[in-house]
């Protein structure tokens, strides 16, 4: 996770016809209220103000089964963990840009997690994690460092097709890539908001999240350069040793307090490092935090085996 670099970005240029007609999916029987935001909160459509509490599953964005889903015929036994034990109310399903793009079956095994997290009352942010399908070496090569756009694999036809497919889906947020990287926050900026723009021509209302500048460590330019589109939430990454404590200020908890920002993962390993992280998320106004991940560094049953998860875990059940 280095220092943003000078590379010149290609004209971030959405090219697909965003106005054809959506072909839909059914949505679920008992849609969850739709969120939107307002200043730096999300809220629902009563006005009241919504914490997203959860975590982040990993295995799809590297298994097309996604085996740590544990998904049969009677639905995800962890989606089923984290509403009624854990007290969660969002997880974030990092997917596979390529797979999604190319496989049927994976893209209604997805589907099926979202609407099985409907039925839970869970919403689900829906996060671009991996690029290609197949793991690339080294790992951050997996990474995609902007959005890119056209035909083919690339992240506007994943959004293209995610946005038509989903649009009867409420409990969705959009993630548009896990962590941007290695462009001048400018140029960054750009590629996102063209994005955004080329999304808002179809659905003006899914919540959107922007994943922060240099791997997502930090938020402070869309403090003062933010983005358009109506109901954006703003998404930091904080791990060790890139992102200690007494950097939070200035790297997202500043911003929190114009923008609705969100903690979309923070290192679980380190049980005073993670309930660092949530206390400087909740007392800066964040709309939100989740730890990775179940599947990838902890399991179900850890709210109640281990720490910080049985704290993490109370705290999701807290008011």
């Amino acid at each position: 996770m280095g220092l943003l670099n000078c590379r010149v970005a290609p004209d971030p240029i959405a090219t697909l016809d965003w106005t054809a007609p959506i072909a839909a999916t059914p949505a679920p029987a008992s849609p969850l209220p739709r969120l939107h935001t307002d200043g730096n909160a999300l809220l629902a459509p009563d006005g009241a103000r919504v914490v997203l509490r959860g975590v982040n599953v990993c295995s799809l964005e590297f298994d097309r089964d996604g085996a740590n889903w544990e998904l049969t015929e009677e639905g995800s036994d962890v989606l089923r963990v984290l509403a009624e034990r854990w007290g969660a109310n969002v997880v974030r399903m990092p997917v596979n840009q390529e797979w999604f793009l190319t496989d049927d079956d994976y893209v209604l095994r997805v589907e099926r997690l979202i609407d099985d997290a409907n039925a839970r009352g869970l919403y689900l942010v829906l996060d671009v994690q991996w690029e290609v399908g197949r793991k690339l070496d080294p790992y951050h090569a997996n990474i995609l460092e902007l959005p890119t756009f056209g035909a083919g694999n690339t992240t506007e036809a994943f959004w293209h097709k995610a946005v038509s497919r989903l649009a009867k889906r409420t409990n969705v947020l959009y993630d548009l890539i896990n962590e941007a990287h290695g462009f001048p926050e400018k140029e960054t900026a750009a590629a996102m908001q063209t994005l955004i723009d080329a999304i808002r021509t179809r659905d003006q209302e899914t919540v959107i999240v922007v994943s922060g500048m240099d791997w997502a460590h930090t938020l402070d330019y869309y403090r003062t350069h933010p983005l358009h589109g109506g109901n954006l939430v703003y998404s930091a990454h904080q791990y060790l040793p890139y992102d200690p404590p007494r950097t939070f200020p200035g790297k997202w908890a500043r911003a929190a307090a114009e923008l609705p920002v969100l903690l979309g993962e923070f290192l679980a390993d380190d049980a005073a490092y993670a309930l660092a992280v949530v206390d400087a998320a909740e007392a800066a106004g964040a709309v939100g935090w989740m730890p990775w991940a179940l599947g990838c560094g902890f399991t179900k049953d850890d709210d109640v085996e281990k720490e910080p998860l049985i704290t993490l875990a109370a705290r999701m059940r807290s008011p």
